[in-house]
């Protein structure tokens, strides 16, 4: 018997020390991996009159479902970081992020986001609401950001002709069409159609 206690005393010492660890490890990642320096990715600057051509006191005018007029207000550009830390490294990233809504109202507005992932990739992403309708749809863009606006692309929207666009169709089927340095110049889902007026 006593020499079944002095084993049974050997194991536990190792086994106590092994939770220990465990507890120690866990209690550290739970504090977001202290101690880590956040690398920066940033988004470049210079595409950002093509992906937000608005500034803080920008109006747009906006048919809605062919029957009513709407006054989008910008809400003002905003620039933040988003932290972010991924995997068992704890590698943690510090994203810049622009980010401008334009509100007709509570229920009528959209948002364009543009920012940067953990890798440098630059991503933008357009954001409509309109009643308790979400759309979002997001697009990948690479560093030459112009060739995604081929001017042979026009179309013809309230009677104004505008080329250099771009269709963008999300997996629900809602379409966005937008233009550089002007912005969205028609949205249409399955719930709503907004056409740019001026």
């Amino acid at each position: 018997m006593k020499i079944l206690n002095q084993a049974v005393g050997m194991n536990t010492k190792p086994l106590t020390i092994l939770l220990f660890a465990i507890l120690l490890i866990n209690a550290c990642s739970k504090d977001g991996c202290p101690g880590s320096n956040p690398t920066e990715s940033g988004v470049n600057k210079s595409y950002l009159p093509y992906i937000i051509p608005y500034s803080d006191t920008s109006t747009r005018l906006f048919l809605k479902n062919g029957t009513d007029t709407l006054v989008f207000r910008s809400q003002g550009l905003e620039e933040r970081k988003i932290n972010e830390t991924f995997g068992e490294n704890c590698d943690s990233y510090n994203l810049q992020q622009y980010s401008l809504k334009m509100a007709a109202s509570d229920t009528d507005y959209f948002r364009i986001n543009y920012y940067a992932e953990k890798f440098g990739t630059l991503k933008n992403d357009y954001f409509i609401i309109s009643g308790n309708y979400q759309s979002k749809s997001e697009y990948y863009y690479s560093d030459v950001f112009i060739e995604y606006f081929p001017t042979v692309k026009t179309t013809v929207i309230l009677n104004n002709n505008y080329d250099s666009i771009r269709f963008l169709t999300n997996f629900f089927g809602d379409t966005f069409i937008i233009r550089p340095k002007t912005g969205i110049l028609k949205i249409q889902t399955k719930n709503v159609l907004y056409e740019l007026i001026k």
